[in-house]
């Protein structure tokens, strides 16, 4: 009985964030709210299915409650319009833009508005503006116009940047990609950027002459930068700095890694942070791992093979334990795993996984097959055991 009412309960949620809910449902929804666990588990969901939640457990669940209030009221008067907006009403500027519930409240001060917001789910790529609007990006052809200005091709699986643009100032754009996803950016110098899953590139929509051509990476990112020897092009990664002339490059920073690693492809790049000018110079075939405690770098010659495949569908591991390339599956599948079998934790392995025609069950029974382990799916969460 519990578990229908849990059901119950999550089917509400999902029709409430996909606004397919009449006032009976929203009714009803506000009775649930009011039991502590209800509320816990409508923000764990929406935590786990949408974007821009790093402020999900700071909402107050007054604003949850006035939120669904003013969604009865505003199915009753049926005067609800769909519209894009920037500016919102204090209920819903935190709830609505962290949560993506669909709508911005406007207030006056005799009544209230809403109306809807676009609402990029966890596994969207999402671009960004200055501005903070966001346009979901999906794979196809077509021109995105931003503004007046602004102009941008959508071909497949990369955007183009128009070169011939013109601004006299630097202009943000965000482009996130979700774990289990890729996606390329043609620069506005005809640089490309290669996105790797759960990545993040910030960059100016037009670089300007005389400046130094600076982007800003969370994640890995695979360079391939036009040559400019007026205009150095530096990649800055929560203050590692990586500056190039022209050349290819693979370059892996995520948040939860001790270490940093630069790859050189061909070309020359220099190492350093924005505390210090020392410059460790890699040449062409060499791996630079930056130590983020203490900022050495380690260099060492390699197979770039090894580290740039990715970029063509295929990932390779040498020599890698096991919790290193569960990490990896993570980001490549979009799934959660937990791993309760400590006997394989640091087992080192090689393998070769082809992401476009593998699927994440394939893996685990590479892995069952050598080590018999017994493993459950559940959605995109797997349970090793």
């Amino acid at each position: 009985m519990a578990k229908t009412k849990s059901l119950n309960f999550e089917n509400l949620v999902i029709k409430f964030l996909n606004q397919n809910t009449s006032v009976k449902d929203l009714e009803q929804l506000l009775i649930e709210l009011k039991k502590e666990e209800n509320v816990k588990l409508f923000k764990s969901y929406i935590k786990t299915n949408y974007y821009s939640l790093y402020v999900v457990n700071n909402i107050d669940n007054k604003d949850i409650i006035k939120v669904i209030k003013s969604r009865i009221e505003a199915e009753r008067r049926k005067s609800l319009r769909l519209n894009f907006i920037k500016k919102s009403f204090k209920y819903a500027a935190i709830f609505l833009i962290v949560l993506g519930l669909g709508y911005y409240i406007n207030s006056t001060q005799n009544n209230i508005e809403l109306k809807e917001k676009i609402v990029p789910k966890a596994d969207d790529i999402v671009l960004e503006t200055e501005d903070g609007d966001q346009l979901i990006i999906e794979k196809e052809e077509k021109n995105l116009k931003i503004d007046s200005k602004i102009n941008l091709f959508q071909k497949s699986n990369k955007l183009v940047y128009d070169k011939d643009l013109k601004i006299e100032t630097l202009v943000f754009h965000s482009l996130k990609v979700p774990y289990g996803k890729r996606f390329d950016v043609i620069l506005s110098d005809n640089s490309r950027v290669y996105l790797n899953s759960g990545s993040i590139l910030r960059y100016p929509i037009k670089f300007i002459d005389n400046q130094i051509r600076e982007v800003f990476l969370e994640g890995e990112a695979f360079f391939e930068v036009s040559k400019d020897e007026k205009n150095i092009f530096r990649v800055n990664s929560n203050g590692i700095n990586v500056e190039v002339y022209g050349t290819k490059f693979n370059f892996k920073n995520y948040s939860e890694d001790y270490v940093s690693d630069v790859v050189l492809v061909n070309g020359s790049v220099g190492i350093s942070n924005s505390e210090n000018n020392f410059v460790t110079k890699l040449s062409p075939g060499f791996k630079g791992s930056v130590d983020k405690e203490n900022f050495e770098v380690e260099t060492i010659k390699i197979n770039t093979k090894i580290y740039t495949s990715w970029i063509d569908g295929q990932v390779i591991f040498r020599g890698e334990s096991f919790n290193q390339i569960v990490k990896k599956l993570e980001r490549l599948y979009n799934v959660t795993i937990i791993n309760n079998n400590e006997r394989i934790s640091e087992e080192l392995f090689n393998a070769s996984i082809d992401t476009e025609n593998e699927k994440i069950e394939d893996v685990l029974n590479y892995f069952n097959k050598i080590y018999n382990i017994e493993y459950q799916l559940f959605n995109n969460k797997i349970i090793i055991n």
